[in-house]
C-alpha cells in the first residue's frame, strides 16, 4: 500500500483541506528535522564530523544559516500562523464551534508551537501527531502498512502480552496468597457467586447428571439383570420357607425356580422403569430439587466450612 491513498484523498469532500493537511504535515517534519539538524550542529563534534563530509556544505550553512537560525525559523512560523488563521476564519465561517474564540483554546498546541522559542518549539511535535491520526482515521495513509508501523505493532503486541502475563501471575499470587493466610474468599465466593445463582447451578447439575444415569444404564443394564439375578438367587438358597417348598414332591424346585424368575423380572422391571423415570424430562425437577436442598445444606455456615474456607495462619 502507498504512503498516501490517492483515492481517498480525491473521494473525500474535504479533499482540498486534506492535501493543505499533508502539505503542512511535510513543512512539520521538514521543520522540525532542520531544528534537530541545526541543535545538532551546535555541537562541535558533530560540526566537525560535517565539515569533515562536506566543507562547503559546513561553512555554507554556519555562515548564511546557523548564524541566521531565527530569521529562518521566522519563515515556517508565518506558514504556520497563515494555515492556522485560515482554519480559524472557516470554522467561525462553519460554526464549527459554539463560540468563535474557542478555535484557539481547543488547538492550543499549534498557538504555542508557532511562538520562536526551544521550549515551545516541540509543541509543533503535537501537531505531527494530530494531523497523522487525522488522516489516518480517514484513510488517507495507513501507518500500521509501514515500516515503522509494523516494528511499533509486534513490540507493542509482544509488551501487552508480557503485561498481561505479569497481572496475571499476579491476581493469581494474591488469590493464593490471600487463601494461604485466612481472607475469607471462599465464604465471598460461596456468598456472593454461588448461593445467589443456585437454582441455575441445580439446573446445569440436574441435566448432565439425568444424561449419564440414562447413557450407563443403558450400557449395564444386562450386567445390573445378571448381578441382581444373582443376589436373589443367593437370598432364596438361603431362606428356610423357600427350603421348605423346595422338599415338597414332585413340584418343589420347579416352584422355587418359577419363583426366582418372578422374582428377578419384578425387580428388575421396578428399577428398569425407575430409571426410565428419573431420566424422563418430567422428573428432572426432581433431581433439581434434591441437588438444590444438598446444596443448600452444604453451603450452610458451619464452623467446619468456615475453618476450611479460612484455614489457621501459620
Amino acid at each position: 500500500m502507498t504512503p498516501v491513498n490517492l483515492e481517498k484523498l480525491r473521494n473525500n469532500q474535504e479533499a482540498s483541506w486534506l492535501i493543505l493537511d499533508v502539505i503542512m504535515l511535510g513543512l512539520l517534519v521538514l521543520n522540525l528535522s532542520w531544528l534537530i539538524f541545526d541543535w545538532l550542529f551546535a555541537n562541535a563534534a558533530f560540526a566537525s564530523l560535517i565539515e569533515s563530509l562536506s566543507n562547503p556544505f559546513h561553512d555554507f550553512y554556519k555562515q548564511e544559516i546557523h548564524s541566521n537560525f531565527f530569521q529562518y525559523d521566522l519563515i515556517f512560523v508565518a506558514l504556520f500562523i497563515s494555515e492556522f488563521l485560515l482554519r480559524w476564519g472557516v470554522s467561525v465561517k462553519r460554526k464549527t464551534h459554539a463560540r468563535w474564540y474557542w478555535y484557539p483554546f481547543i488547538h492550543w498546541y499549534e498557538v504555542l508551537g508557532c511562538i520562536p522559542l526551544t521550549g515551545f518549539r516541540v509543541l509543533r511535535l503535537l501537531r505531527i501527531v494530530s494531523m497523522l491520526y487525522r488522516l489516518q482515521h480517514l484513510g488517507v495513509i495507513n501507518l500500521a502498512e509501514t515500516r515503522i508501523g509494523k516494528l511499533l505493532r509486534e513490540n507493542y503486541d509482544v509488551l501487552i502480552e508480557h503485561i498481561s502475563d505479569k497481572v496475571v501471575l499476579n491476581v493469581l499470587g494474591g488469590i493464593q496468597d490471600e487463601i494461604q493466610h485466612g481472607h475469607p474468599v471462599f465464604r465471598s465466593i460461596v456468598n456472593d457467586v454461588i448461593k445467589p445463582r443456585k437454582a441455575e447451578l441445580s439446573a446445569a447439575v440436574a441435566k448432565p447428571i439425568t444424561g449419564n444415569l440414562e447413557k450407563h444404564y443403558s450400557q449395564h443394564k444386562d450386567e445390573i439383570r445378571q448381578y441382581l439375578e444373582k443376589r436373589i438367587a443367593e437370598a432364596i438358597e438361603h431362606s428356610d420357607d423357600i427350603s421348605r417348598v423346595e422338599k415338597i414332591p414332585m413340584v418343589g424346585q420347579y416352584t422355587i425356580d418359577l419363583l426366582e424368575r418372578a422374582i428377578s423380572d419384578i425387580v428388575f422391571n421396578i428399577l428398569n422403569q425407575s430409571a426410565a423415570d428419573l431420566t424422563h424430562i418430567d422428573n428432572q425437577q426432581l433431581i433439581q430439587s434434591v441437588i438444590e436442598s444438598s446444596l443448600e445444606m452444604l453451603l450452610e455456615e458451619s464452623p467446619t466450612l468456615d475453618t476450611l474456607c479460612n484455614p489457621p495462619r501459620n
